[in-house]
């Protein structure tokens, strides 16, 4: 078999740049996990329009392109920077409704700059909706310059990738947790089932909000036999929303190898690998 080039998969959280690289020919090996310090929050670096702070992690980056050979990058997105939705099905099927629904959405932001992208749902009378503004994403894909490929991917595809991965089966719920918001993700036998987040300023709101949001959402009411929580202060978050999840289900925060069910040569590690859980999914190839 011709060999394989392998891929990096990268995640930002706090000040943290978080990296896996894959195992070529492994579908549940790492080559490697690592991660580097800025001074300054990367999200704020990567979102810096003057560029000033960009280069420092473009540099980084180029770096484990180089060190590793990498030819395909994938990189996590910030759920803040971009729209999710769930659409009536009706309202995707009519091409003038679509993009009225759009434009609303997106006030403010030229058509031209938009970029939509429709998943499809368990519930299939909806569709999920994803826009992203253009320009924030040619901002990240800066970082996969010489790179033959590139995907910027979404938390709640997060998800997905573990069902590809371990095949968890039956109903679960992924919690990604970030400075300013949680993403919360529910999957039913295999299907996407829905998708949205919770901005907050202090963690101490998220059960307000919680309740606020489940009110209009019944997914996130439903049964969830397995809740996977990664990201960050995920124990803090465990601890503030539990009492709210369904009791029968198993909550696992992404802690270890063992857990994410990896292999890599490294047993132990520096930094917390729940923060590191979004870019060991990415990092996987599936053929």
């Amino acid at each position: 078999m011709e060999h394989e080039h392998p891929s990096l998969g990268l995640c930002f959280f706090d000040n943290q740049l978080f990296y896996a690289v894959s195992q070529p020919d492994s579908s549940h090996s790492l080559a490697r996990i690592g991660s580097y310090d800025f001074h300054t929050d990367t999200t704020e670096m990567l979102l810096d329009e003057s560029g000033q702070h960009f280069r420092g992690i473009r540099q980084t980056v180029a770096q484990l392109k180089q060190e590793y050979n990498i030819r395909q990058l994938r990189i996590h997105s910030f759920p803040t920077q971009e729209c999710w939705t769930t659409v009536p099905k009706i309202v995707y099927d009519n091409a003038d409704e679509r993009e009225h629904y759009i434009k609303i959405l997106m006030s403010g932001t030229d058509r031209s700059q938009i970029q939509a992208t429709w998943y499809n749902l368990s519930n299939q009378k909806y569709k999920f909706l994803l826009l992203r503004d253009k320009t924030y994403q040619k901002d990240l894909h800066q970082l996969a310059s010489d790179t033959a490929t590139a995907d910027l991917i979404s938390d709640f595809e997060i998800g997905s990738r573990w069902i590809q991965h371990a095949n968890p089966g039956g109903s679960f719920m992924t919690i990604g947790c970030f400075k300013d918001c949680i993403s919360i993700t529910s999957f039913i036998l295999g299907k996407l089932r829905g998708a949205t987040y919770i901005k907050f300023d202090d963690l101490q709101d998220l059960p307000y909000f919680w309740l606020q949001y489940t009110k209009e959402l019944a997914w996130m009411r439903g049964l969830h036999e397995k809740i996977y929580v990664y990201g960050m202060e995920a124990f803090r978050i465990i601890d503030i929303l539990e009492p709210f999840w369904d009791d029968s289900g198993v909550v696992t925060k992404m802690d270890s190898l063992e857990k994410i069910q990896i292999q890599a040569d490294e047993a132990t590690y520096g930094f917390s690998l729940e923060k590191a859980f979004p870019a060991m999914m990415l990092a996987l190839d599936y053929h």
